[in-house]
C-alpha cells in the first residue's frame, strides 16, 4: 500500500498544480502574498491529506537538484506569487525521505525522456482530469495510486479487465493510460 501512495504522489501533484494554474491559485492570492513568517504564526498545522502530486513539467520540478544558491537565482526570476508556490513544492520535496525524494526524481527524469508529443500528451490529459466532476477525478486518482504499485504487464492486464474498463468510460480510460504510461515509473 505504501509504494502505491508513493507512485501515486506526481500524479496528485500535477493535478494539483494544474487545478491551481486553472483558477484554484485565484482563491488562494491574498494567502500566498502574506509574508512566511505570519503564515506560519496564523495558519494551523495542515492535517494529513492525499499525498502530492509533483507535476514534472514545472519549474519547480526542475529545480528540485539544484543547489540553494541556483534555486534562489531562479526563483527571483518569477513573481512573488508564483516564488512562494514553488518554494513550497521545494520545501515539500526537500522534506521527503532521501527514497522518496529518489523516486520523485526517476519520475522527473522519466518525463523529461519522453518525446514531445508524449509530454504533451500527458498535458492535454492532466488538463482533461482537471475538467472532470470532482468524484470522476478522484476514481481516476485511486486508479492511479492502484495501477502506480504494478509493472507494465500487470498494469495492461488492470486496464485490459472488463471490470475495470466498466468503470471509467473510454475517455476516462485514455486519460489513466495516458498518465501511468508517461508519469508512473516502471516497476
Amino acid at each position: 500500500m505504501r509504494s502505491a501512495w508513493i507512485c501515486a504522489i506526481p500524479i496528485l501533484t500535477a493535478v494539483a498544480l494544474m487545478a491551481q494554474q486553472n483558477g484554484g491559485a485565484a482563491h488562494r492570492a491574498p494567502a500566498a502574498a502574506a509574508p512566511r513568517a505570519a503564515q506560519s504564526r496564523v495558519s494551523p498545522p495542515k492535517a494529513p491529506g492525499p499525498p502530492r502530486l509533483l507535476n514534472p513539467a514545472s519549474p519547480a520540478a526542475r529545480l528540485m537538484l539544484a543547489t540553494p544558491e541556483e534555486r534562489q537565482r531562479a526563483l527571483e526570476q518569477f513573481p512573488p506569487q508564483r516564488q512562494e508556490q514553488m518554494r513550497q513544492q521545494l520545501e515539500w520535496f526537500d522534506s521527503l525521505p532521501k527514497a522518496q525524494q529518489a523516486i520523485e526524481i526517476r519520475r522527473i527524469e522519466r518525463f523529461a525522456r519522453l518525446s514531445p508529443d508524449q509530454r504533451d500528451a500527458v498535458r492535454r490529459e492532466m488538463q482533461a482530469l482537471n475538467q472532470l466532476p470532482p468524484e470522476r477525478r478522484q476514481a481516476i486518482r485511486r486508479a492511479l495510486i492502484a495501477l502506480g504499485a504494478l509493472n507494465a504487464n500487470q498494469r495492461a492486464r488492470r486496464m485490459s479487465n472488463p471490470a475495470f474498463q466498466n468503470r471509467f468510460t473510454p475517455d476516462e480510460q485514455r486519460i489513466i493510460a495516458t498518465l501511468s504510461d508517461g508519469l508512473l515509473p516502471p516497476l
